[in-house]
C-alpha cells in the first residue's frame, strides 16, 4: 500500500481540533475506563480523522464525528451504568455484612417500649404528687419518699438523653458531632426538666444537677464499655446502638427501682394520696398497674439485651 501525503496546514490544525475536542467527549466515560483505553481511542480517532481528510474531504469529517458521537453516546453510558451496578452490587454487600441482627432489634424494640412505660409511669406520679396537697405531709413524714420521688424524675429525664443517644448513633456514624448534640441534649433537658429552681432554690438546682448529670454520665460510660465490646462481633454500627439501649437500660433499671420503692414506701393500697390514682367506677388503681407494666418491660428489656449481648457463637443453634 502506498503511504499517503500528509495533511496540508488547515487540515493539520482540524485534526488538531478533532483530536482535543474527542478527547474532551471522552471524560464522559468512567475514569477507569478513560485511564484504560483513553489514549489509544484517541490515537485511533486522530487517524481516522487524518484519512477522512485525505480520501474523501471536510463533508466527510462531519459525517465521522456524527457517528464518533453516537459512539460515545451509547458506550459511554454503557460504561456509566455498568459502574453504577458494581457500586450498587459494593453497596448490598457491606449493607448485609454490616446487617444489624434479629436479636438486636428485640433488645432494640424492648428498649423504647420500656423507655415509654416508665415516661408514662413517672408522668403519673408527677402529676399525682405536684398537685397534691397531702403530698408534703407524706414528704415530712418520710425523707426517703421524697429521695426516691427525686430519683424517679431525674432518672427519667437521664433515660431521655439516652433515648437521644441511641437516635444518634443509629443516624450519625462520626463519633464527635455525636457527642457535641448530646452535650447539648443533656443540658437543655436539665434547664427545661428543673431549671426553674435556678432562680430561688440554686442549691436545690445543683444538688439535682449533679445526680442528673451522674446518672446520664454513669449510663453512657456503661453504653460505650458494651459498643466497644460487642462492636467486635456485631460491627461498630450495630455494637454502638446496643451500647446505646444498654445505656438507656442501665439509666431506666434505676428509674423503676426508685418508682417500685416509691410505691411500696407510701402502700398504695391504703394510702391516701395514692387512692387519688384510683380509676373511677373501678377498684383498679392506675399507679399500681402502671408500675406494675414498668416492672414487666424492664424484665423484658434486660433479658432482650442479654441475649443481644451474647457472642454469636454463644447463641443457640
Amino acid at each position: 500500500m502506498a503511504q499517503s501525503k500528509p495533511p496540508r496546514r488547515g487540515m493539520r490544525k482540524a485534526i488538531a481540533l478533532s483530536e482535543w475536542l474527542y478527547g474532551l467527549f471522552l471524560y464522559a466515560y468512567p475514569t477507569t475506563f478513560r485511564r484504560n483505553y483513553g489514549t489509544r481511542m484517541v490515537r485511533v480517532f486522530h487517524d481516522s480523522c487524518r484519512d477522512t481528510l485525505q480520501q474523501r474531504g471536510w463533508a466527510s469529517l462531519i459525517l465521522l464525528w456524527l457517528q464518533a458521537l453516537c459512539d460515545l453516546l451509547i458506550t459511554a453510558s454503557l460504561e456509566r451504568w455498568n459502574v453504577l451496578k458494581e457500586k450498587a452490587h459494593i453497596m448490598a454487600t457491606n449493607s448485609y455484612a454490616a446487617k444489624i441482627p434479629p436479636r438486636l432489634w428485640v433488645a432494640l424494640a424492648a428498649t423504647v417500649i420500656a423507655f415509654a412505660v416508665s415516661l408514662v409511669a413517672s408522668l403519673n406520679l408527677y402529676l399525682l404528687e405536684d398537685t397534691s396537697h397531702l403530698t408534703q405531709a407524706a414528704y415530712s413524714a418520710s425523707p426517703l419518699l421524697r429521695f426516691s420521688y427525686d430519683v424517679v424524675y431525674l432518672s427519667a429525664l437521664a433515660a431521655g438523653v439516652a433515648i437521644c443517644a441511641i437516635i444518634g448513633f443509629a443516624m450519625v456514624q462520626r463519633t464527635m458531632p455525636l457527642m457535641v448534640g448530646l452535650i447539648v441534649v443533656t443540658l437543655l433537658v436539665a434547664l427545661g426538666g428543673f431549671g426553674g429552681l435556678l432562680v430561688h432554690h440554686a442549691a436545690t438546682f445543683m444538688v439535682f444537677f449533679v445526680i442528673y448529670l451522674a446518672l446520664t454520665l454513669i449510663s453512657l460510660l456503661c453504653g460505650r464499655a458494651v459498643a466497644t465490646r460487642a462492636g467486635r462481633s456485631l460491627g461498630q454500627r450495630a455494637g454502638t446502638i446496643l451500647g446505646a439501649c444498654v445505656s438507656t437500660g442501665s439509666v431506666l433499671l434505676v428509674n423503676i427501682v426508685a418508682l417500685v420503692l416509691h410505691t411500696l414506701i407510701l402502700n398504695p393500697v391504703s394510702h391516701a394520696l395514692y387512692m387519688q390514682g384510683q380509676i373511677g367506677g373501678t377498684h383498679l388503681n392506675f399507679t399500681l398497674i402502671v408500675m406494675g407494666l414498668a416492672l414487666l418491660a424492664m424484665i423484658v428489656c434486660v433479658v432482650s439485651l442479654g441475649n443481644a449481648l451474647r457472642s454469636p457463637a454463644q447463641q443457640p443453634s
